[in-house]
This record gives structure tokens, sequence and C-alpha cells, in this order.
């Protein structure tokens, strides 16, 4: 299965941020699919800060270049990326909910851990412990690592929880969280 489409919502009765992960087979062969992760506020409170430093770390791997990175590039690789999903008219298109078996059952995962993984040359690697077991794993190209920030950032607007969610200051890293508990 393969990542078809990420949506990100504020439910104001559960005061969680529903992710769903849409998820299509290419050759068309199994029908499409979804999982359901809920965000709680102390969940994406502890997350944010260990996943700009996974982005930040991810992207010194794969561009040495950008070792001394200042704030102002890394900003500008997320507005490339954000731009680039705007034109393809990704963010315009409505999440297709329908003729989706959701994978978890009637109520969605309540995330207990959130582990990074970096690799050189290889998307980053985000992997989704809930309580309820098993895991949920993302691998998130630049583009769509972006994409997924912006739209966290936007559910939390919506929330109104005042996490001040703001894009990585290159001045701000020591090594990276890669475990989050």
């Amino acid at each position: 299965m393969h990542l078809e489409q990420l949506n990100l919502t504020y439910l104001p009765t559960e005061d969680r941020i529903l992710l769903r992960v849409g998820l299509n087979d290419p050759s068309g062969q199994e029908e499409k699919q979804e999982v359901q992760i809920f965000f709680t506020r102390r969940m994406l409170n502890l997350m944010w800060p260990a996943m700009m430093e996974a982005i930040t770390a991810h992207m010194r791997l794969n561009r040495p270049e950008t070792a001394f990175a200042s704030e102002e590039m890394l900003n500008m690789d997320h507005e490339e990326a954000i731009q680039n999903i705007a034109d393809r008219g990704n963010f315009d298109r409505a999440y297709d909910s329908d003729d989706r078996k959701v994978m978890n059952g009637e109520r969605p995962f309540l995330l207990e851990t959130i582990k990074f993984h970096l690799q050189k040359d290889a998307p980053l690697w985000i992997q989704f412990f809930p309580e309820q077991g098993g895991t949920v794993d993302l691998k998130l190209d630049t583009d769509l690592l972006h994409g997924f920030c912006k739209l966290l950032i936007d559910s939390e607007r919506a929330s109104g929880w005042g996490l001040d969610l703001l894009l990585p200051k290159a001045e701000e890293f020591t090594k990276p969280a890669h475990l989050l508990n």
C-alpha cells in the first residue's frame, strides 16, 4: 500500500487532532484503506520540537552543505516544498474518504510514542506507536514532510491550544531526539 493522502482535522468534541492516512494500491488490486490516529495536545507539544530537530538533521545528512544553514535557508526549503504542493493542487483537493476501509476499527489509535529514523538518501521515517500496540509507519519525502508540518500547524491553530508551532531556527538545535515518549 502506498500513501495517497494525509488529512489533519481538529475535533472539538474529542479535543484532539485526527490524522487520517489514506492508502491505496497502485495496481488497483486491493481496496483503498485508511489509518486514523489521534494527536493529543500533550503529544503534539512533545513531538513538535523532536520533529523539527529530525527535519534539520535529515536535511544536513542529505545536504552536507547545509550543516551551518541559517534560519532563512531552512524556511526557504519549507516555503519551496509548500509551493510545490500548492502548484500540484494538493492542498485544494478534498480528502477522499469514500470507499476506504478503516484499518483500526471504530476508534482512532491514540499515540503513545513517536520515533524518527534518519537515513542518508531516504525519506524521513516516522513511526507512530499507539497505546493499542503495533506501529504505523510513514516515510515522507521533503515535500510531504513540509506539507505534513503545514497541516499540523494549521490544525493546532484551529484547536486553539496555543502551542505556537514554528519552523526551526538553526541555532536552536543540538542533537536530534529520535525517541519520544
